[in-house]
């Protein structure tokens, strides 16, 4: 069995999640062997006398939780393929994508505080594509976002937020800039793909979807998509994504979707959160104005002419801003009148380019 390791270092967060137990894990378990012989020893679990107790997660893939009883530790198995089966290439590569995004972003120094990436014990390919990652434990900016959104935290709390996560994909971002610069053709194909979806799913009409199409063609047009560098991004920048404690400290999680690409990715997913939470808890884009205008000042911050910075990237956010809303409103939860809401924001987001 290949077993791909991690830097061994010890664990000091581990995350709280809510879990359904399934019961002591089998010795017959493909996963108990790794986690015996590779992943709790790292943890300073002596493997041989561990007791596990198996948890059911949610998520896009099988995720588990792994606990052992004796010593309280835990790991996270995340499994890309079918658990137990040995994995596809393209399974594999889709593994070896996060596990390597992690492993990047670690090494820049986000592996303790102010800010985590989750650690990766081992990444094995013959029993489903299976990862084995630290479990951090910290609130999500989602439990933030949607009491303030709802009028029942104060603001400070989501700006005290923004402004950490602003300090940790700031970053993230700056010390993995390539020289090469970004491709926004694959962004604009993107928005293509998510209209086509809408369309097919019965969401979009002919006319809307020729009309997002020259939105694209428009924003092919505007320079500024063209000019900064390419930086390795989280790729699914969302509340769930992004775990906080006291102070600055940041937990980032769930990697799979990382990729090099341009920083207003990241950064526009974000400000694309914040515009759904407000318009979905309060009806209003206005509402969260503020907020979204706080992040943004907050990232320019960490670049010398922060005026220039903030110019920039306030320019190139409503691409990335739109195509958050489209990706919400494909969801099978979003009532009519809502993805109605969430269309026309998207298409004023796409409409402002250039101004």
């Amino acid at each position: 069995m290949r077993i791909i390791p991690f830097v061994k270092e010890r664990v000091r967060y581990i995350r709280t999640v809510i879990r359904e137990r399934l019961g002591p894990l089998p010795k017959s378990d493909p996963a108990h062997s790794v986690l015996v012989r590779h992943v709790f020893p790292q943890l300073g679990v002596n493997g041989v006398r561990a007791r596990i107790r198996t948890y059911r997660l949610g998520g896009s893939n099988a995720v588990f939780e792994y606990e052992d009883r004796e010593s309280g530790a835990r790991v996270i198995g995340k499994f890309y393929g079918r658990p137990g089966v040995p994995a596809s290439g393209a399974i594999t590569n889709r593994m070896l994508r996060e596990f390597r995004a992690i492993e990047r972003m670690r090494e820049i120094g986000l592996d303790g505080h102010p800010h985590q990436v989750m650690r990766a014990f081992a990444a094995v390919p013959e029993i489903g594509g299976a990862l084995f990652l630290e479990h951090l434990e910290g609130e999500t900016l989602g439990v933030v976002l949607d009491a303030v959104a709802k009028g029942k935290q104060s603001s400070g709390d989501l700006h005290a937020r923004l402004t950490a996560l602003a300090y940790f994909l700031a970053t993230m971002h700056n010390r993995t800039a390539r020289e090469e610069t970004v491709a926004f053709a694959t962004d604009v194909k993107y928005l293509r793909k998510l209209a086509r979806t809408l369309r097919e799913l019965g969401h979009l009409g002919e006319s809307a979807d020729r009309e997002f199409r020259a939105l694209g063609e428009r924003w092919m047009g505007f320079g500024p998509m063209w000019e900064d560098r390419k930086v390795l991004l989280h790729g699914d920048a969302t509340p769930a994504n992004f775990l906080f404690r006291d102070g600055m400290w940041v937990g980032g999680i769930d990697f799979e979707r990382s990729h090099f690409g341009d920083r207003s990715y990241d950064v526009g997913r974000i400000a694309g959160e914040l515009q759904h939470a407000f318009l979905r808890n309060r009806g209003s884009r206005r509402a969260a104005e503020p907020f979204i205008g706080h992040f943004l000042w907050e990232y320019a911050c960490h670049f010398p002419d922060r005026n220039d910075a903030f110019a920039h990237i306030c320019a190139r956010i409503p691409f990335h801003l739109a195509t958050t809303l489209l990706r919400i409103a494909r969801n099978e939860w979003v009532t009519g009148d809502y993805r109605a809401v969430l269309l026309d924001s998207a298409r004023d987001a796409l409409a402002s380019v250039g101004r």
